[in-house]
């Protein structure tokens, strides 16, 4: 790799834009069914809406993967393996069983559900007043499982459908977006992407948390603030996506290592090089989900194909 192409030069800005505008276009026009004559309609109704979750739901989540690993130090760090997402599925399960389930109250509970968990999580893995990778993963290991099991039961017990709980528990886009609920993605997409922009201009503090929690304190960070706004911003973020799309593995995870590859460490250039790999990622993951087999796949098992090898080599490279 070239100085050139790990300082992110134009070349690779403008292939990665180009990357997430192809698979928007196949997006809108690739489905089981085609386009019928009422193509327009059909668009508007189900895959405009879908790709819009796409571009959210892959951006989010793979800046936010990017965001906790230069916080916490960690390459294994994402929303999925910390269970960021498992805690926010949580949330919105109960806000579902609860009988609101097209209202304000889903991000919300999503929210709720991610910064209960991120904040559990930490305080599980800290140990002596330091986080190690190992406890990290464990604790985020721990959480996934428990946090699913309980969503699972709560979905069971509130006479919600199996479906509803796999989607849930492994991602998806195919939200039937009405006139009423239109808002309330456009609000919760402009919440989650505010989150990002923030998350940007905390660039340098997370270059110097990056490197170590001393260092940062030694060039004036405020490291403990910082950690508790990067969780709670991230937990609005990754709480809104996961109540519309479900819990998504491993974009945040492998995402934000590959952009790395082009761009370099500098977190200017990986937290938006992220959003734009981590949306076409996922929109081309939706693709292969909802055209290789009649009805569909929920996402994660497309994810995880690529994820769990990818997250398995980084285990064995770091342990």
């Amino acid at each position: 790799m070239t100085a050139h192409g790990r300082s992110g030069g134009w070349s690779a800005w403008v292939g990665l834009a180009l990357f997430v505008v192809v698979v928007a276009a196949l997006t809108i026009g690739v489905g089981p069914a085609g386009l019928t004559r009422g193509g327009l309609a059909q668009v508007l109704e189900f895959r405009l809406p879908r790709l819009v979750l796409g571009i959210m739901a892959g951006g989010v989540l793979a800046t936010a993967g990017a965001g906790l690993q230069g916080l916490l130090r960690n390459p294994l760090a994402d929303p999925f393996t910390l269970g960021v997402a498992s805690g926010a599925a949580l949330g919105v399960s109960l806000v579902l069983v609860s009988g609101h389930g097209s209202s304000l109250l889903l991000p919300v509970g999503g929210f709720a559900g991610a910064l209960a968990a991120t904040f559990l999580v930490y305080l599980l893995a800290r140990v002596r007043g330091r986080v190690t990778m190992t406890g990290l993963v464990l604790a985020g290991v721990i959480a996934n499982f428990f946090f699913a099991s309980l969503m699972m039961l709560i979905m069971i017990l509130g006479r919600r459908t199996l479906g509803e709980a796999v989607y849930l528990t492994m991602g998806h886009l195919g939200v039937v977006v009405t006139h009423r609920s239109v808002w309330l993605l456009a609000g919760a997409g402009a919440a989650a992407l505010a989150g990002c922009g923030w998350l940007l201009t905390q660039s340098r503090a997370l270059d110097v948390m990056s490197l170590s929690e001393e260092t940062a304190r030694s060039l004036g960070v405020n490291t403990g603030r910082l950690t508790r706004q990067v969780f709670v911003v991230l937990s609005l973020a990754v709480g809104v996506v996961v109540s519309f799309t479900g819990a998504i593995s491993f974009v945040g995870l492998v995402v934000p290592h590959l952009v790395r590859m082009l761009f370099g460490p500098m977190h200017r250039r990986v937290l938006p090089g992220s959003f734009l790999l981590g949306a076409g990622v996922l929109l081309v993951s939706d693709l292969v989900a909802r055209n290789v087999v009649p009805g569909g796949l929920p996402l994660s098992v497309v994810t995880a194909l690529v994820g769990v090898p990818f997250f398995v080599y980084l285990l064995r490279k770091r342990l």
